[in-house]
């Protein structure tokens, strides 16, 4: 394909990422009776609809600011324009693993994100609390609060995990294995069983996850330019339309899946609700 045709691809993946931002700001009531509903049943804090809805909700905020930055002359950076893309992939796969498998995994699943919510928000609170300088010089009213707080997340900790004990997903949150099963269900959600796009999901979050962590090897596998410099030679990363393009593709895909399994599911009795599990 030329370049030509992937600027029209990445124009048509814009055009539909602008038809999702408007969904962010609305109230999409779950029905009574329905799959999502039956689901979150007895469950403190809707855990199922909670984490799908936050995925799809952060996919289409690092969307839009793809949307945004191509919209007057895209600048192809050779690694930074593909993190965005990576965090909508992840938050997407995160809605479509959640809304995915039958209701004892997908509440696996949804206790799993809880968790690791719990877990990072204590983390976050600990970093204060085990800074003398916060507890030497902060008011004691406000570190007593981080204290309550810091015991009110372990408390909801030790529920979860008493809630998750002997189940698939009872260890630590792995979000690479989340992706492998989203990307399991979307290869299998088409007409065809297609490994290819399979591999194209794991290749596009290998590669994008290096970038964010500042991690160079993708020069070994992505197109570089080589210069010689100083008595040696100097690799060069690049990028392309067509790279670009297949990144916001691919986390487009994903996302597209998700709303798909939101609406079936949020609306739809289980009863009636086939045609969202995965297996």
């Amino acid at each position: 394909m030329s370049e030509e045709q992937w600027l029209k691809r990445l124009e048509r993946s814009i055009t539909t990422i602008r038809g999702w931002e408007p969904r962010m700001s609305e109230h999409e009531p779950v029905a009574p009776g329905s799959s999502l509903a039956k689901d979150d049943e007895g469950l403190i804090g809707y855990p199922v609809r909670s984490a799908a809805r936050y995925g799809l909700i952060t996919a289409v905020d690092h969307l839009g600011l793809i949307a945004d930055l191509a919209k007057d002359e895209l600048t192809l950076r050779p690694s930074a324009i593909f993190t965005p893309a990576r965090a909508a992939l992840l938050g997407s796969s995160q809605a479509v693993w959640i809304l995915t498998g039958r209701r004892p995994q997908r509440i696996d699943r949804s206790l799993a994100v809880a968790l690791d919510e719990r877990i990072q928000h204590r983390t976050f609170i600990r970093d204060h609390l085990n800074d003398a300088y916060v507890t030497d010089n902060f008011s004691s009213g406000f570190v007593h609060d981080l204290r309550r707080v810091d015991a009110e997340l372990t408390d909801e900790i030790n529920r979860l995990n008493a809630l998750r004990k002997g189940t698939a997903y009872s260890g630590k949150f792995d979000t690479t294995r989340m992706m492998r099963e989203a990307a399991a269900h979307l290869t299998k959600a088409g007409e065809v069983d297609d490994q290819w796009m399979r591999l194209a999901l794991s290749y596009e979050w290998r590669i994008a996850s290096a970038a964010a962590h500042a991690r160079s090897w993708p020069m070994q596998v992505r197109k570089t330019e080589t210069v010689s410099a100083g008595g040696g030679d100097i690799r060069r990363m690049t990028s392309s339309v067509e790279e670009f393009a297949k990144s916001v593709g691919v986390a487009v895909l994903m996302t597209s899946e998700a709303w798909r399994l939101w609406d079936l599911r949020r609306e739809m009795a289980d009863s009636f609700c086939w045609n969202c599990w995965s297996g």
